[in-house]
């Protein structure tokens, strides 16, 4: 056969892969149904450890149940949604696999903060829940009972709510038959509508909501497992921690998907502190950031035991290569043979992105796309571009999420139709190589991650904040090169640019009053001039050079 050099024709990167891995049967089977069917004879296993607590499957199976029915004995009917506001938490995870279990929705949403009331209430607004859970500000509960008639359970962080959480589960009247009965009705969809909408911070700065399906969800499962070509339950795997918080879809992932897989998993903060204690968990797995990475090795004692470490997974950002290699000498410095690695992904999607697991690291790549979902590379005309070419990816999935909730426009604009499927335009660049291995370029979305927050913080946001200045005659911000921060480029007017009293520490000093501490740009450069495009608008790529 002569080859094209086309992907999609020559097929190269994907040689000796078998075709029920490239289109694998994918059923809406109920997320709490898939941790049954792979964990029914291990229940006396580890399945979540938080808090100093070690909770087993069997534990897990019950409270599930329980919690369901206790949804029924409320009234909840499938279709209907409850929102659950929390961090990382065993009640969160119950209360997400026990509503899926009986078809009612569920929206997770971040933590609220008094200065997040109104976004919130927009929020319950827009989704017209039925039951909100968990909250961890006794101001928020305050508020919420002034403007809502919606039941909640309050402050799943200190142990009288864990044990308001316990006695709500435990105070049951329905039947476990009758309970059981229903969760078997449900646990195969007849339809393929969303089960569960995962918020998070979108590239326009605004918050979109993404609706999940039980297929998207048990896709996930199948193609982690296809693609890393692991058992489900990997005996390797003694602790999988998960350190973000799973309101992102790139923390909801391994979270679910590992508990779903028979994986125990370890759930941890994301500050400093917490991470300085990682090693104390004695995790298999870390599911972290550069930013974690780097933190990992600064905090954490020299004579601390981190031999229980098989693999330290980085993502939401490029991992650069000299601090892979950095990493890698910080673990064999120490005895131990951990692997790094880095991976590119989606939140519009689960398990949509590139895995490391089980091949080789090749410098500058982000590993294998994962098998499973159908992805192609294409110029700004939308031609598929040749390997090693840079492009934009688009990839169509089972496991990629329905569209923007309550945004048509940006579901239009990105859910594009191709050869009779759903693409999703991700507009990050990348490059596949013959080999199977991406390397990944950059993002369309102008957007870091706040890693010790886990909260997106858009170009586009700090621009705005900065043009409210009346020093400000123009400005434009990019993501600095290890894209944990902002570098941003100001055009001061005429009588700020030759004041002698005025300097960068004022200005942060002003621009405070628009944005919080996490969304300030890491540099300002004040310049003469913003590089223009003939089409008159900023040149963004020509500035990444200076």
């Amino acid at each position: 056969m002569i080859k094209t050099g086309y992907p999609s024709i020559d097929k190269t990167h994907l040689q000796g892969v078998p075709e029920e891995k490239l289109h694998p049967e994918i059923l809406p089977v109920s997320m709490f149904a898939t941790f049954l069917q792979v964990n029914e004879e291990h229940l006396d296993e580890p399945a979540v450890e938080t808090d100093g607590k070690v909770y087993t499957k069997e534990m897990l199976k019950n409270d599930i149940i329980k919690f369901s029915g206790w949804l029924l004995e409320k009234g909840l009917k499938p279709g209907e949604k409850i929102m659950i506001v929390t961090p990382n938490s065993y009640e969160g995870i119950v209360a997400t696999f026990g509503a899926n279990a009986i078809g009612v929705k569920v929206v997770v949403v971040k933590p609220i903060t008094k200065k997040e009331l109104d976004p919130f209430f927009e929020e319950v607004k827009i989704h017209q829940p039925k039951m909100i859970l968990f909250h961890d500000d006794e101001l928020v509960d305050e508020a919420l009972a002034r403007h809502t008639k919606i039941w909640l359970v309050a402050k799943p962080t200190h142990s009288a709510a864990q044990q308001d959480f316990r006695n709500a589960v435990e105070s049951i009247s329905i039947s476990l038959e009758d309970i059981m009965k229903e969760i078997k009705q449900n646990s195969i969809s007849a339809t393929d509508e969303p089960m569960l909408y995962l918020k998070t911070s979108g590239s326009s700065s605004k918050p979109k909501t993404l609706p999940f399906s039980n297929r998207a969800i048990f896709a996930a499962l199948i193609y982690a497992a296809n693609s890393t070509g692991t058992d489900t339950r990997d005996k390797n795997v003694k602790k999988a921690l998960c350190q973000a918080s799973y309101y992102h879809g790139y923390g909801w992932m391994p979270l679910f998907v590992n508990i779903m897989g028979g994986n125990p998993v370890v759930l941890a903060g994301a500050s400093p502190e917490d991470v300085a204690n990682y090693y104390k968990l004695k995790p298999s797995y870390i599911y972290g950031s550069p930013l974690t990475l780097k933190q990992f090795m600064e905090l954490t004692p020299k004579d601390a035991d981190i031999s229980t470490l098989v693999a330290f997974f980085c993502a939401g950002a490029a991992l650069h290569e000299r601090d892979y290699e950095e990493g890698i000498k910080y673990f064999r410095a120490r005895g131990s043979q951990a692997e790094i690695r880095n991976n590119y992904g989606i939140s519009e999607g689960l398990c949509i992105g590139t895995f490391n697991d089980g091949i080789p690291h090749v410098p500058n790549t982000s590993g294998k796309f994962y098998i499973g979902p159908e992805w192609l590379i294409v110029d700004e005309n939308g031609n598929e571009v040749k390997y090693g070419e840079e492009g934009e990816v688009i990839v169509s999935s089972a496991s990629l999420c329905q569209g923007y909730f309550g945004d048509e426009n940006l579901t239009k604009k990105h859910f594009i139709k191709r050869d009779g499927k759903t693409f999703f335009k991700t507009g990050d660049s990348l490059k596949l190589y013959e080999n199977g291995y991406v390397s990944f370029i950059g993002r369309e979305r102008r957007f870091f991650i706040a890693d010790e927050i886990f909260e997106k913080v858009n170009c586009e946001t700090i621009e705005e904040a900065i043009s409210k200045l009346d020093c400000v005659y123009q400005n434009a911000v990019i993501v600095t090169p290890d894209e944990t921060g902002a570098r941003a480029f100001v055009v001061l007017n005429p009588e700020f640019s030759v004041a002698e009293d005025f300097n960068e520490d004022k200005f942060r000093g002003a621009l405070s009053e628009f944005l919080a501490s996490y969304q300030m740009p890491r540099e300002i450069i004040f310049v003469d001039k913003i590089p223009m495009m003939e089409s008159g608008k900023i040149n963004y790529k020509l500035l990444q050079t200076m």
